[in-house]
């Protein structure tokens, strides 16, 4: 539904606000309009009034208590209170509620409805959704619920997680990545946020990959689709092992670039690994590596490419070579 940024012409607030500002132009009081908040406020306003002439009646006997006890043959001058009678604050009091009511219309028609659902921290999560959707979180992955209702199932994810998701032909689900949007009625499939690009991997059922330019494609079961630098790529054949083996934890490489096993491994235990004294970043590599350890994936990482990684602090490692 479209948000109204005027309120309606029979909004009692706005109603109210006219009549006034019509009785301020005529000079009339205000006493005459029957409606709850002014007669509140007129009784407010006599009250006070009420207690500023009491206070000054009361102002000239304090003083001559004063003058007794000090037996001081000078009188002060003492000046009454005085209080300026004017309906300013009256208005002022409208004009409140008016602007309370606008802000209070734009306030809840422009609310983010994102909301964090699921965080996993050094281990993998596995959550059920409310429709009873299940979903595996890598190390690291956070998962937001964008939209949920009678026709939408909306989520955004940052890292990586696996999709078993509930079939619902009424209610499309979809996963959003800050590259693009992956769109299910039911299925499995896999996807990732690291690296500067989003990778989608369909094990079961049919989805549709759209980038940020709406360009748009159908995966079937075994392919899989990148979105890099705003393009999405072709759908292509894809190994199931590589793309669910860290929820065995552990990283299978068949012809897998170095330079993309260290961003894996770098999102997966959140550390920063150098490998500038490598000659070829580029090169493939094959083998399996666990991933219950950092110091053990980097061992065993090491033994791979024939050298060792040297701990610079906390998080921070970098690549010796041995020859």
């Amino acid at each position: 539904m479209e948000s109204q940024n005027l309120l309606p012409e029979n909004d009692q607030d706005l109603l109210l606000a006219k009549k006034l500002d019509s009785l301020l132009q005529m000079g009339e009081g205000i006493s005459s309009v029957q409606d709850p908040l002014i007669q509140s406020l007129l009784s407010y306003r006599n009250l006070e009034h009420s207690n500023i002439d009491s206070l000054e009646a009361e102002s000239s006997e304090i003083w001559d208590r004063v003058l007794s006890e000090t037996q001081s043959p000078k009188r002060a001058k003492v000046t009454p209170l005085k209080t300026q009678r004017n309906n300013t604050w009256v208005w002022a009091t409208a004009a409140t509620v008016l602007i309370a009511s606008f802000l209070g219309i734009f306030w809840f028609t422009n609310l983010d409805s994102t909301v964090l659902i699921a965080q996993s921290g050094n281990n993998i999560e596995t959550i059920s959704l409310a429709d009873g959707s299940e979903v595996s979180l890598r190390p690291h992955t956070s998962l937001y619920q964008i939209e949920l209702s009678e026709t939408k199932r909306a989520y955004e994810i940052n890292g990586e997680a696996f999709f078993i998701v509930a079939k619902d032909v009424n209610k499309p689900f979809s996963v959003s990545s800050e590259h693009g949007i992956i769109t299910v009625l039911g299925t499995q499939f896999n996807v990732s946020t690291w690296g500067n690009e989003t990778n989608v991997f369909l094990e079961e059922g049919s989805i549709r990959v759209d980038d940020l330019n709406q360009n748009s494609l159908i995966l079937k079961p075994g392919e899989k689709a990148t979105i890099a630098n705003n393009l999405l790529s072709d759908a292509t054949d894809a190994d199931a092992e590589e793309y669910k083996d860290w929820l065995n934890n552990m990283i299978v490489l068949k012809g897998t670039p170095i330079s993309q096993v260290i961003i894996e491994i770098e999102h997966h235990y959140q550390a920063n690994i150098d490998i500038s004294a490598m000659d070829n970043e580029f090169e493939l590599i094959s083998g399996t590596i666990p991933l219950d350890e950092l110091s053990i994936t980097l061992r065993d990482l090491g033994i791979i490419l024939g050298g060792t990684f040297r701990q610079i602090n906390l998080d921070s490692f970098t690549f010796i070579p041995l020859n």
